[in-house]
């Protein structure tokens, strides 16, 4: 079973991750916004970047986060491959992202995602197990 899922949305399309910890979460999720635009396959790890975000709060570093991974896209046309969390807390996250610049030759476009929100938004555990759910706009 891989570690996230996605669900339809009107117009858009949700995205429910799952860890034992915050930090697979988080690392869930941003492999799980990769799936969504791209075959995350054929990514290489040319590239590392280290990025640090913060928010109010727990959810609001969820989306804080997966925004971050958007804005490296656009700005930097960067793809993660992988990320790895250095630090996290109830409001900043420090992580690794090592991947590659866009390749139109080999990086094929599912859909584009323009922002998490927070529409939906949860991050919550239960029976020891953590579990994300975010609404991406399409």
């Amino acid at each position: 079973m891989r570690p996230f899922e996605t669900f339809e949305h009107t117009a858009d399309i949700g995205l429910v991750a799952r860890g034992q910890t915050l930090e697979e979460v988080f690392t869930h999720a941003a492999e799980g916004l990769v799936d969504i635009m791209v075959d995350p396959e054929g990514l290489r790890e040319n590239t590392r970047l280290e990025v640090t975000v913060s928010a109010p709060d727990r959810e609001a570093l969820l989306v804080a986060w997966l925004n971050e991974l958007l804005y490296l896209l656009d700005a930097r046309g960067l793809l993660p491959r992988r990320c790895r969390i250095i630090h996290l807390n109830e409001t900043s996250l420090t992580a690794e992202i090592v991947g590659e610049a866009v390749d139109p030759q080999r990086h094929h476009v599912r859909r584009m995602v323009k922002a998490a929100t927070y529409h939906g938004l949860r991050l919550e555990q239960e029976n020891g197990q953590w579990e994300a759910r975010v609404i991406l706009d399409l």
